[in-house]
């Protein structure tokens, strides 16, 4: 049964990332316009970072410093990029530096936003506003908070238990920083 959800869910993601947003509403792929805005949020691991439709943003390790595009394709139906069509905004308690970096996304260029140099990703696994079912997965994926660090090794994740689950792929192939 899991396994025909998180198909699903990568399916509705995949078709998500067809084409970036221009729009300035925020898609559930976690795109949006120039008006995105980078909040914060509660879960059972604490306050978070989330979108404008209260989902939990994450990083991915490999991409420290955002020097290089470590998810590919597979990896990004499954954790979708946050998209933003100029500089996000932070909402209060947002209290690192937010940046953009470019990537190609389908073939277009576009902005992924930044935390603290981190390129932020939402998981297809998080239903809900407040989950943060991809934390830890894989050692590699971590929930951004607002302590998060330019330097950051995955400790901001607190004391919860590492989620059971099987990301998408996260070999490198890069996409296009």
């Amino acid at each position: 049964m899991r396994r025909i959800f998180l198909t699903l869910a990568c399916a509705a993601a995949l078709a998500a990332c067809g084409a970036a947003s221009t729009s300035t509403s925020s898609p559930a792929d976690g795109s949006g316009g120039s008006t995105t805005t980078v909040s914060t949020g509660s879960s059972s691991l604490g306050t978070v970072l989330v979108n404008a439709q209260g989902m939990t943003l994450y990083y991915f390790l490999p991409e420290k410093g955002a020097s290089v595009g470590a998810c590919n394709a597979g990896c990004l139906s499954t954790w979708p990029p946050v998209v933003v069509t100029g500089t996000p905004t932070a909402a209060s308690g947002v209290t690192g530096t937010l940046g953009t970096v470019s990537i190609t996304l389908n073939g277009s260029q576009v902005l992924e936003a930044t935390y603290n140099s981190w390129p932020l990703h939402t998981y297809a696994g998080d239903t809900a506003a407040g989950q943060t079912s991809g934390q830890g997965l894989d050692n590699v994926w971590f929930v951004a908070m607002p302590a998060t660090t330019a330097s950051e090794t995955g400790a901001t994740g607190g004391s919860a238990a590492t989620p059971t689950g099987t990301p998408a792929s996260t070999s490198s192939g890069g996409y296009g920083y």
